[in-house]
């Protein structure tokens, strides 16, 4: 079951799990607030429908890619395709995160009827389930089982959490929560970056004849298979997730992964205001770790 595509689907999965978890219990926090606790099942029905829409969409994706006659530029353009919209919705989320919760009250309170609200709910999850959809491309086509697993994985460690938070009224700093899977999520682009390049130049070298100095090596470690580091093994599976890893590559992919990564990091880093020393060494500014953050409602607290 564990693969490179189990390990990075169920982290894809797991935050945007938990976003749409926490979309749901800021909408029906909000709902209750409003006083309109009669919306909160065609709440809870949008957001089954756009979970369904989610699977939909997988199933389109497998069905297009069966019927394409050169994969490999599917593959590398899917990849790049999800790095970018990994990249775009991390830096949404910085952005728009701490006062998600005001947004939506001030969404709903101007809507007065249960297709409003179904709308309204639908459309915010509906986003995050396509999302999930579209960044897991790249894994799905190529390892649909192992996709497939990661994704139950993922899905159910999210509503786990957010259960176990709205049950027991635990305060979480979705701020930090954010940060630190925006990194992680960060280090799994990368990878997606390096891999959609890498399958973009092998088509170029088979079917067009390119030998120039993008698709020379820039290194090849040699590792055999079956070794603990080579990338079929669960510990090379992880560590290609995790960071990108790969026990070659070619000019062009190294450098546009490492340069890719270089900027995200950057640029998230930028987003949450937190300084790249203090980072390193453990030491998150007060935009971080202060007062003020967005935290998941609880059942023992009316507060969003």
């Amino acid at each position: 079951m564990w693969s490179e595509a189990f390990a990075a689907i169920g982290l894809i999965s797991f935050r945007e799990g938990l976003e749409a978890a926490i979309l749901v219990a800021l909408i029906v926090a909000v709902l209750k607030r409003l006083g309109r606790q009669k919306y909160v099942g065609v709440a809870f029905t949008s957001a089954i429908a756009s979970v369904a829409l989610g699977v939909l969409a997988g199933w389109a994706v497998l069905r297009v890619y069966g019927g394409l006659p050169e994969k490999e530029i599917f593959e590398g353009a899917m990849s790049l395709v999800a790095a970018g919209l990994v990249t775009t919705v991390i830096l949404w989320m910085a952005k728009t995160g701490p006062r998600m919760a005001r947004e939506i009250e001030s969404r709903l309170t101007v809507v007065g009827s249960a297709a409003g609200v179904a709308v309204f709910t639908f459309i915010a999850v509906s986003r995050e389930a396509l999302e999930t959809v579209l960044m897991s491309t790249p894994y799905l086509v190529r390892d649909p089982a192992g996709s497939l697993a990661g994704l139950a994985f993922g899905v159910g460690a999210a509503l786990l959490l957010a259960s176990a938070i709205y049950a027991f009224g635990v305060r979480v700093s979705l701020r930090r929560f954010f940060l630190a899977t925006s990194i992680l999520l960060v280090l799994v682009a990368s990878g997606l970056v390096g891999y959609g390049v890498h399958e973009l130049l092998e088509y170029a070298e088979e079917d067009l004849g390119y030998t120039g100095i993008l698709a020379a090596k820039a290194f090849d470690l040699g590792i055999p298979e079956g070794h603990p580091l080579h990338p079929s093994s669960p510990l090379g599976a992880l560590l290609s997730v995790l960071v990108g890893y790969s026990d070659s590559m070619e000019v062009g992919r190294a450098a546009v992964q490492f340069s890719y990564l270089a900027a995200s990091l950057a640029l998230v880093l930028r987003a949450y205001d937190v300084k790249l020393l203090s980072f390193v060494a453990g030491i998150p500014r007060r935009g971080v770790s202060g007062g003020g953050e967005a935290r998941l409602p609880s059942k023992s607290s009316a507060r969003y």
